[in-house]
């Protein structure tokens, strides 16, 4: 339907222009008659006026709600920021769980290390007290062995024990001095055993015995061992 207001095409169905605004089923004005006071006497004064055109109110479009937008991007602020807690609190509790866990590391290593600390002052303490067990038996074995080799020069004389036992290995004269010369006072028996209390050293490189009966023996020269120790 082409409307008679502004000439432009409109669907059947409606009944007011779409383009503007006005009825199409309005039937066209007329144009009025000439007035003729001799002719139309008796007619309205206001005949003549125009006939108002019917305003047609147009339907606006519904506006739409512009707060919807805004709720949406604070509902999904608020669960970014919710979920950013969320993360945040995790994290944060997985922090310190690891740093309580190195912590009881710490710890356990520091007891460790104790442990072994006080294990090596142990073993030390122990191996002072054996060194210090060993010097003393050395010391010991040292005193004895001091003690030993100044009786044995009290009890040696030319390398001769004296103060001891001697057995003959042949038949021997024995004689009133050290030497072969001397007057010979009596015998001594193969196997025979003599006391000997002192020992000098006489010529041909003898040495010579003098036994508990005052009596003196020949010992050893440069030829034979006359007499041997117990």
């Amino acid at each position: 339907m082409i409307c008679r207001h502004c000439q432009k095409e409109n669907p059947e169905s409606v009944k007011y222009c779409i383009h503007c605004g006005k009825p199409l089923d309005e039937p066209e004005r007329q144009t009025p008659p000439v007035f003729d006071p001799h002719k139309e006497e008796g007619l309205n004064d206001d005949w003549s006026k125009p006939v108002e055109e019917e305003k047609t109110e147009v339907i606006k479009p519904a506006k739409k709600n512009s707060h919807v937008p805004v709720l949406i991007a604070l509902g999904v602020l608020v669960g970014l920021l919710v979920i950013g807690g969320v993360v945040l609190v995790t994290y944060f509790n997985h922090q310190q769980e690891i740093q309580h866990q190195q912590e009881i590391a710490r710890l356990e290593q520091e007891k460790e290390q104790e442990k072994e600390a006080r294990k090596k002052a142990e073993e030390e303490a122990d191996d002072l007290q054996d060194e210090n067990e060993y010097l003393e038996d050395r010391n010991d074995r040292l005193e004895d062995r001091q003690k030993d080799e100044n009786e044995s020069e009290d009890h040696y004389q030319y390398g001769f024990e004296i103060d001891t036992w001697y057995k003959a290995n042949y038949n021997m004269a024995l004689r009133n001095a050290g030497d072969y010369n001397a007057t010979q006072t009596g015998h001594l028996r193969k196997d025979e055993q003599i006391f000997i209390e002192e020992i000098i050293s006489g010529s041909n490189g003898s040495y010579w015995g003098r036994s508990s009966s005052g009596d003196w023996v020949c010992i050893q020269d440069n030829d034979y061992d006359y007499l041997r120790e117990e």
